[in-house]
This record gives structure tokens, C-alpha cells and sequence, in this order.
């Protein structure tokens, strides 16, 4: 397998983690002190743990099976490193929407993530400016999600 392959592998099984909203795959895929900074907010989650307790909360809010879809909009890719633009449903209100505006960078090394680095900037105004609320408290969430 050379290294495009399992550089492949890696992201590929990180999409089906995100749209099944399946964490324990996705902790498998990322280091033990894999760091996930979400730029809008400059808010940085460190280890294993708190990156998928992060990602728990932005799924469905429990991280039992949300579904989701996501489709990539652009990519590019070097030796180490992978740049996805996609698109992402959301349930907001009982509402199924697209969310568009996501762009996720991540590094890889030895075929796991050690880094991500995520931008959102919806195109939709109402959305953007719902975002803005829901980033801002996003690390008080998953601080609250942790102690339970």
C-alpha cells in the first residue's frame, strides 16, 4: 500500500466517522494527543478524549447515530496534509438544512491525525449568524458534556 493509499484510507474513514457519527472510529484515526482548534472561536481541544468529546457535542448532542450527510465540495492534499471543503446537514428546530462553509485542514502522521484545524463560514446569513451564538458557547458544552 503505498502512502496516497493509506493517506486515502485515513480520510475516507474519517467522512464515514462524521456522517455516521461514529466517535470510536474517529478515535481510532486520530493520536493520542491529536490537537482539533476551531478557528471562528480560537478555541483549541487537546488529547483524544476532549477532540471526540468535541466532536460528540457537534453531532446530534449525544453521539448516538445522527446520520449526517456530507458531501465534499473541494479537496486537496499533499504528503501530510489534507484540505476538505464540504457541506454538512444539521438539525436545527426539527429542520433538516445543508450548512455550507466548512473547511476542515488536518495533518497526518504515520496514517493518523495528529492536528485539525476547522473554519466555518456559512453562506447563509441567518445561519452565519446563528453560528456565531452556537461557537461561542461550543467549548462550554463540551466541558459540560465531559462531566457526566
Amino acid at each position: 500500500m503505498s502512502d496516497v493509499d493509506a493517506f486515502d484510507g485515513v480520510v475516507k474513514k474519517y467522512l464515514n466517522a462524521v456522517a455516521d457519527q461514529n466517535f470510536q472510529q474517529f478515535g481510532e484515526l486520530i493520536t493520542e494527543d491529536c490537537e482539533f482548534t476551531l478557528v471562528p472561536i480560537g478555541y483549541t481541544w487537546r488529547g483524544r478524549e476532549q477532540v471526540i468529546g468535541a466532536l460528540t457535542v457537534s453531532g446530534d448532542g449525544e453521539g448516538t447515530g445522527g446520520g449526517r450527510k456530507v458531501r465534499i465540495t473541494n479537496s486537496f492534499a499533499n504528503a501530510d496534509q489534507v484540505l476538505l471543503e464540504y457541506e454538512r446537514e444539521a438539525t436545527i428546530a426539527g429542520r433538516t438544512i445543508v450548512i455550507d462553509g466548512y473547511c476542515w485542514i488536518a495533518h497526518i502522521q504515520d496514517g493518523r491525525i495528529d492536528s485539525v484545524r476547522e473554519y466555518i463560514n456559512p453562506s447563509n446569513p441567518v445561519i452565519a449568524l446563528a453560528m456565531t451564538f452556537v461557537l461561542r458557547v461550543y467549548p462550554r458544552l463540551t466541558r459540560r458534556k465531559a462531566r457526566r
